[in-house]
């Protein structure tokens, strides 16, 4: 960590540097950084700058955006703690003095999610003893989102008190401080850590502190703030892995302090808006998705308009969208049942309308009429029979079989068309039916599998085609 970087100690869009150094890139060396940066270049630079103004990959961050004398800042690394490389594909003379823009907007956007899950943490910390064991975020991705994962359950209720009480800490505006400990004070903080831990293991067995403070409602309005000067006293503060040197701890007086790398806010009414967008079980825990600041207003804007859209498509308020909405998938679902009788109808006029030409037809090489591919149809000869059922979804198409076995003394498929060239299938059949199902895969257009007594897939090719099929199958 780079106590004295410029990342930490101001907040502006543009800083003039040298360049120390400019190291070309090639060979797999080369091939490795394109590799994670997921592009290629005719060319690549690792420079080393006098000064550091961005913020390089870390603790879950992802390096600061912006510009080199011009040039887009493609990766920005901590060597060791002892300086930062910064990946360009220009090549910048040593000596040069150099212009950096730093894309603040950008920064502020990580600013303003890794403090709001700094508060969350705390809060989870301090509610339910569990810890934070895993931290990312995706903040340029279409569907924005900050990865939070928890070495215990949370459930839903739970988390909504919570995103309350992160929404009530950043009302109070609170002071977001940095300090630095040293090593010692870390053991220290280590060795007071497991203790604690062993002591809410202690109390979890005998039904102690730990289940009744889970219990506890928690606002975030009544959370006591220590003065500056008690929280200097104190170095108590969360870590997800041993560390060393000088160790950098960002504190919200009352609320959390964690060992941390990141850029932060510096009041937390920065933040403005704090909001869960989901959860779910991970390893034993859970993981939550978040987002934080002007990205949880613009997530939280998206999803309002979305549903006034969709409360006018229904003509019923936004309050009443859920209660609409389930007497749609109640009538749909009535409207399916009756769908799904008359297909079935549909099946048993078509199964004696086959079994009756089989009558009058005994010594017919063919039954029925090649595939034209738009009504009830089928076609077949003495070993195979093929319908044609239009606008079955699969499952319509095994309900069918299982109506046509009583009509069929054969192996047979029943087929729906869902383009020019692609029909879906249902099968069954007799004994051997599965052994000539995957000679036919290995010749023709046929994709899938099953049992003998069922199986489904698709068949890949045009009308024609398939007719060919039944023509020629043994």
């Amino acid at each position: 960590m780079l106590k004295n970087a410029l990342y930490y100690q101001e907040e502006k869009e543009s800083y003039k540097a040298k360049v120390l150094s400019c190291l070309p890139l090639c060979g797999k060396e080369k091939e490795a950084w394109e590799k994670r940066v997921g592009k290629s270049f005719p060319a690549l630079f690792l420079l080393r700058l006098s000064e550091e103004p961005f913020y390089p990959e870390g603790g879950g961050q992802a390096p600061d955006k912006g510009t080199i004398d011009g040039a887009e800042l493609l990766f920005a690394e901590n060597v060791e703690d002892e300086y930062i490389v910064h990946l360009l594909a220009k090549e910048i003379p040593e000596g040069t003095e150099v212009l950096c823009k730093v894309d603040y907007a950008y920064r502020r956007r990580q600013s303003e999610n890794h403090s709001g899950e700094h508060i969350f943490a705390g809060l989870i910390s301090s509610r339910f003893g569990y810890s934070n064991v895993g931290f990312h975020m995706e903040l340029t991705a279409e569907n924005p989102h900050v990865t939070v994962d928890f070495n215990g359950e949370l459930s839903e209720e739970a988390l909504s008190e919570l995103e309350s009480a992160v929404n009530a800490v950043i009302r109070r505006n609170l002071p977001v401080e940095e300090k630095y400990v040293e090593e010692q004070e870390s053991e220290e903080q280590e060795s007071k850590e497991q203790e604690s831990e062993e002591q809410e293991s202690k109390e979890q067995e005998s039904g102690g502190s730990n289940s009744e403070k889970s219990s506890e409602k928690l606002t975030g309005e009544e959370l006591p703030i220590g003065s500056l000067e008690q929280e200097k006293k104190t170095i108590e503060f969360r870590q997800k892995k041993a560390l060393s040197g000088a160790i950098r701890v960002v504190s919200i007086p009352g609320v959390d302090s964690c060992a941390c790398c990141g850029t932060h806010v510096k009041r937390t009414g920065e933040i403005g808006l704090f909001k869960l967008l989901s959860f779910e079980r991970h390893r034993g825990g859970t993981r939550v998705f978040l987002l934080a600041g002007e990205l949880a207003f613009l997530d939280t804007q998206k999803k309002e308009k979305l549903l006034f859209k969709v409360s006018r498509k229904l003509s019923t308020d936004y309050q009443s969208i859920s209660e609409r909405v389930d007497k749609l998938k109640e009538q749909t679902e009535e409207e399916r049942g009756r769908r799904i009788a008359l297909s079935l109808q549909a099946v048993e006029l078509l199964g004696n309308r086959y079994k009756k030409e089989q009558f009058i037809q005994k010594r017919a090489d063919f039954t029925g009429k090649p595939f034209l591919g738009e009504g009830l149809e089928y076609y077949g000869n003495k070993n195979l029979a093929v319908f044609h059922f239009p606008d079955f979804e699969m499952v319509l198409l095994n309900k069918a079989c299982e109506s046509l076995k009583s009509y069929v003394d054969t192996d047979f498929f029943c087929f729906s068309r869902r383009g020019e060239q692609e029909w879906q299938f249902a099968g069954a059949g007799q004994a051997g039916f599965l052994e000539r199902f995957k000679k036919w895969k290995e010749e023709r257009h046929f994709s899938g599998g099953g049992k003998e007594e069922m199986l489904q897939g698709r068949f890949r090719g045009s009308r024609e085609e398939l007719n060919d099929w039944i023509d020629s199958a043994e």
